[in-house]
């Protein structure tokens, strides 16, 4: 004979039951707003134990936009360890220097408050050694492949600075920042200043076409107003660092009788003379996670595969799948990614992927490292200006492209246990402010 449950376990089981439902009625209320009539919406909710809270087209694959980074983030984690750093080498090969990279994407970027530091370890070096001439200044990033731009990347965003070449080498996130002021006769200035620029624009309101072209020199055409100011991605990243090692040596004294020039084939220099290495890399992914930088997630990912051969989306995908299916427990049919930062319109991803990642990283023995690096309300990052009252209890990570916005991320509740979710709205034809209100509302929803 089956034993009658307890009075307080039918009661427990009611209220959490009512409680669900309240759930339910809320986020579809929220979900059903005319402001995103037509829009797809993908949800899924679960506690610590992986029970469903709420859920809504939660295996159907849907555009993540940089939600996408979770899964880099995860797959670098594991598979380099988070105290790794990423060496750029200097060589010497006869009279001419060689600046090896290793796929470091900090290089010259937001750390290097003086530009000169940046390669200070190099010349020091080579006036340790009592050089003061070189010839050629070679860029070499036989490390990686020659595809240096996902092809699912939409031709529209290519030249922005969310949108630039990947290389083994990096300089200054592979921007240039330009200030252009008098319109009517143009004075352009860069940042750095060894890049070139011109302008042939008109007055105007609108802005100008800023690209870069093979050099990394700059045109700007079109109309311009009295003022502008831009960051603009350049062509080769590889021949930028080339030019900002040349400019830095031509600065110390050292002087340079060749050319600038980039080698893409694997081959044995003569000397390595100094090696400057990267941030760990738990301070690069936190680049990828809070700002949500897209070069520092196609540089990591795309290293993943660097070894024998020069490295490629195509292997570092297999390793991310890998991992992903082996480790972290995600379904092989849950994800596609073509690219490493989640720009492309082409990858796809279920909220139960984004869900499942997400209770990877907070096991207990990784929680605390994550909640290091994801965005955290109120705090530097995406998140800065979103959910305030949560900056204690939650972590996140968004994602935005035309037509698509992503929250995902861990709540900690009332109770000691967590929240996992995953929110995604995809052909939203309105506008994204409609969307980012309704996911932090339903957010609201899910701290209760």
């Amino acid at each position: 004979m089956r034993k009658a449950l307890p009075l307080f376990a039918i009661l427990f089981a009611a209220c959490a039951t009512a409680r669900t439902q309240s759930l339910t009625h809320r986020i579809d209320a929220i979900r059903h707003r005319p402001q995103l009539a037509g829009a797809i919406w993908g949800i899924d909710v679960v506690d610590d134990a992986g029970r469903t809270i709420y859920a809504r087209h939660e295996t159907t694959l849907l555009v993540p936009a940089s939600n996408r980074k979770l899964f880099v983030a995860a797959t670098v984690a594991s598979c380099e360890g988070l105290d790794h750093q990423i060496a750029t080498e200097l060589w010497r090969d006869g009279d001419d220097l060689v600046l090896r990279g290793g796929g470091d994407p900090s290089l010259g970027g937001r750390w290097a408050f003086e530009r000169d530091a940046v390669f200070a370890p190099f010349v020091a070096a080579l006036q340790q050694k009592g050089i003061v001439e070189v010839r050629d200044v070679i860029a070499d990033v036989s490390l990686f492949d020659r595809v240096t731009i996902p092809s699912t990347w939409k031709v529209g965003n290519l030249g922005s600075d969310y949108a630039v070449p990947t290389d083994a080498l990096a300089y200054n996130e592979n921007v240039v920042g330009i200030v252009a002021d008098h319109c009517a006769a143009p004075v352009v200035a860069t940042d750095p200043s060894f890049v070139s620029a011109m302008a042939n624009v008109a007055c105007g309101r609108g802005e100008p076409n800023v690209r870069s072209d093979a050099s990394n020199a700059i045109a700007m055409t079109g109309s311009m107003p009295e003022h502008f100011q831009t960051l603009a991605g350049i062509s080769d990243p590889a021949l930028y660092a080339a030019q900002a090692l040349r400019d830095s040596l031509q600065r110390a004294g050292i002087r340079v009788t060749g050319r600038t020039a980039v080698n893409a084939i694997p081959r044995n220099w003569q000397e390595r003379i100094a090696i400057v290495q990267s941030p760990p890399l738990w301070q690069l992914l936190s680049v990828v996670l809070k700002p949500s930088q897209n070069l520092y997630a196609e540089m990591l990912f795309k290293g993943l595969s660097a070894g024998a051969q020069p490295a490629s989306y195509e292997a570092s995908e297999d390793i991310e799948r890998r991992f992903l299916t082996s480790e972290a427990g995600v379904a092989n049919s849950d994800f596609r990614f073509v690219d490493g930062c989640g720009l492309s319109p082409d990858d796809l991803v279920t909220p139960r992927a984004i869900v499942t990642i997400l209770r990877w990283m907070n096991e207990p023995s990784r929680q605390a490292t994550w909640w290091m690096m994801l965005a955290r309300p109120g705090d530097e990052g995406t998140l800065r200006r979103r959910l305030l009252p949560f900056a204690d209890r939650m972590r996140g990570k968004t994602g935005s492209i035309s037509g698509v916005n992503a929250l995902s991320g861990i709540m900690k509740m009332p109770d000691g246990g967590h929240r996992y979710f995953s929110i995604i709205v995809n052909h939203n034809a309105g506008d994204s402010s409609d969307a980012l209100k309704a996911i932090d509302a339903i957010v609201g929803e899910i701290a209760k």
